[in-house]
């Protein structure tokens, strides 16, 4: 059963991708009328040119076949035109030059240009177009045609909520929750769907559960007065089985409201991830105190410091703002942010608009996460908190490849003035679609000393220093700075870039939720942990043993299953710590948050420092060991690997904060 919006979902994915099959088709119909037709004109165009500057020569009196040198200028034509798979000058004396080979290639195409002497033909050149190096152009653009299209898929239905309405998304959502319930046997009664507008098919449901709660209620009150012990007992059992009497929280309207905006927010940062370490580079002075690899990863080294030193004040001041507030007022800022790293020309202008766009998401981040919280409680909360990080991890998928494909087509400043743009677009969504709730009165901010209080909490050390530190260290250093310079210093394009980065997030999205629900099943939290820090960090130790795209490809997918294996229990372990060690919640959590952020900032300034005097294998290779150290130092530290984990709701509830950035 796939319930509701399941259904909905897929039939907007048959209908969009009906769509797209339909643009893909017309845009392969279009490549053949229009790429082969190019090529066969641009070797027209260089078999002139060359044949024009044969005839000059011959014209200042050099012979046609005493010419040196023809065959090496035919090499560089070809080298610059891949598609020129042979050039042959042919002389009607049988002289002649050749460079390259048609040999084994299937129904090339030949464009003939003649020599001319004295108006009579004196010869000719051939030049034999490669057929599968133009397919493979028309193949590149079908690729980029096929992601945008998927991409385009996920952005749809990310943004559903804006066509269909809040509460057209709370009504669907409330009907479906009821009918999932009675169908495995659950009879509690929902507090969710109120002023969704299906009242008329919730309200029938809701009272007949009310009567079996009621009827159940005066059974066991009247059992407990007769003191039939065995009644009780059954219908204790009765209760635990079916809920019958209980109240469940469901998904709130309010706290969910914030997620096409979020979304939108969060597709705009992404979209800089293919080509940011590249164009911070070709902004970097040339004889810069810093080298090109330390220059690349400083912007992104600022951005994620001022995201970890502004979550915990920023907290205080979403709230005293008021969240919806404090998120236009962060997504105004940001998209200020990438218009200024658009128009700059100065590396330190570029740097500073990283600033100001690091000080805008950090505020976003801070208040959509506020907005969740202040409007969901109990499983809603969980659910809530859920949604918020399925919209950033599908930010994360889909803004990679539409940022790669915007820089390799128009330009990264043209791609940072879409994140500007669409900064904006986040901002006018917030205002549409979230509502505006009275300012809620600030609650202390968390201090210094609660993070030195929390610090002290028995092992939490070990699982911050040993697994949630070096974790967000790979992470960010792999994905944000590794992969991308060494991608671009193999040629490949900023579209093929963001294509490689989908793999992380992609296999973040379909195992969280699996690993999640198996090591609360197994009571192996600790475990899980461990297993993630291994398996990410092996992933990239690998790398020198034969580095080459294939290992790249298997360190970012070890990486994306790592931590789905381990950042639903290590949020769990943090949530626990929280609750039963006696310390400040706020400070625990607080601490495990800054400890993350900080993670992110020093991969990619420790990365910027190690490439440039070791490589990227053997950079990769030393940020795995990091990470496989701290999964052993955290194994010792006297957490035990299998132990009771709680309910599976404290399990979703903690793993739905975690986030990439």
């Amino acid at each position: 059963m796939i319930g509701l919006r399941g259904g909905i979902t897929v039939a907007i994915a048959l209908i969009l991708c009906a769509a797209l099959a339909l643009i893909a088709w017309g845009a392969h119909q279009a490549a053949e009328r229009t790429i082969v037709p190019a090529i066969l004109v641009k070797a027209d165009r260089v078999g002139h040119s060359a044949v024009a500057l044969i005839e000059r020569a011959e014209a200042a009196g050099i012979p046609l076949d005493r010419m040196v040198g023809v065959a090496a200028y035919f090499d560089q034509l070809r080298a610059a035109n891949a598609e020129f798979a042979m050039m042959e000058l042919s002389l009607a004396g049988g002289a002649g030059a050749r460079s390259g080979s048609a040999e084994g290639l299937d129904a090339p195409t030949v464009v003939r240009i003649p020599v001319m002497r004295d108006g009579a033909a004196a010869g000719e050149l051939a030049i034999t177009i490669d057929p599968s190096v133009v397919w493979q152009q028309v193949a590149a653009v079908l690729v980029d045609v096929a992601f945008i299209g998927v991409v385009a898929l996920l952005v749809a239905l990310e943004l559903v909520a804006l066509v269909v309405g809040t509460r057209g998304i709370e009504a669907v959502a409330a009907v479906e929750q009821r009918v999932r319930g009675l169908a495995r046997g659950r009879l509690a009664l929902y507090r969710s769907g109120a002023g969704s507008g299906a009242e008329e098919l919730l309200d029938p449901v809701d009272a007949q559960v009310s009567r079996l709660g009621a009827r159940h209620g005066a059974a066991y009150d009247a059992a407990r007065a007769r003191g039939d012990a065995a009644l009780v007992a059954r219908l204790d059992a009765l209760a635990a089985r079916t809920g019958i009497g209980d109240v469940e929280m469901g998904e709130s309207r309010v706290a969910g409201a914030i997620r096409p905006a979020l979304f939108l927010f969060m597709l705009s940062e992404e979209l800089t991830r293919p080509f940011l370490p590249r164009l911070a580079q070709s902004l970097a002075p040339a004889n810069g105190v810093i080298g090109p690899d330390a220059a690349a990863s400083l912007p992104i080294v600022a951005f994620m410091a001022v995201v970890a030193l502004c979550q915990i004040p920023f907290a205080g001041l979403s709230e005293r703002l008021g969240r919806r507030s404090g998120f236009v007022a962060g997504a105004l800022l940001a998209a200020v942010g990438y218009a200024l790293s658009a128009v700059s020309e100065q590396y330190v202008l570029f740097l500073g608009a990283r600033v100001v766009a690091g000080i805008g998401y950090a505020l976003v981040f801070v208040s959509a996460q506020g907005h969740v919280v202040d409007h969901s409680q109990g499983a809603g909360r969980s659910a809530a908190l859920a949604v918020f990080v399925r919209a950033i991890m599908v930010a994360c998928l889909c803004g990679p490849p539409i940022g790669g494909v915007i820089a390799d087509r128009l330009g990264p400043s043209a791609a940072l003035g879409a994140s500007s743009v669409l900064a904006l677009i986040a901002l006018g969504a917030a205002l549409m679609v979230v509502p505006k709730v009275p300012r809620r009165a600030a609650h202390v901010a968390v201090g210094v000393g609660d993070l030195v209080k929390a610090a002290r909490a028995p092992r939490l050390m070990a699982l911050l220093l040993g697994c949630a530190f070096p974790a967000k260290l790979l992470f960010a250093a792999l994905c944000l700075l590794l992969v991308p310079l060494e991608l671009q210093h193999q040629g490949y394009s900023a579209a093929a870039i963001g294509r490689f980065q989908m793999i992380y997030p992609l296999l973040m999205v379909l195992a969280v939720p699996a690993f999640a629900a198996l090591a609360d099943r197994l009571k192996a939290r600790a475990g899980f942990v461990v297993a993630g820090g291994l398996v990410s960090g092996i992933g990239a130790l690998v790398v020198p043993l034969y580095p080459s795209v294939g290992l790249i490809v298997f360190a970012l997918a070890m990486l994306g299953i790592g931590q789905a294996l381990s950042i639903a229990s290590q949020s769990a372990l943090v949530a626990d710590t929280a609750a039963h060690s006696g310390f400040s919640s706020a400070g625990v959590l607080g601490l495990f948050r800054l400890v993350e952020r900080s993670g992110n900032a020093a991969g990619p300034a420790g990365a910027g420092i190690l490439l440039a005097a070791a490589g990227f294998s053997v950079t990769t290779a030393l940020m795995g060991a990091v990470v496989v150290a701290g999964a052993v130092v955290f194994a010792l530290s006297g957490h035990r690997l299998s132990t009771p984990s709680g309910s599976r709701r404290a399990t979703r509830a903690a793993s739905s904060e975690g986030s990439p950035v």
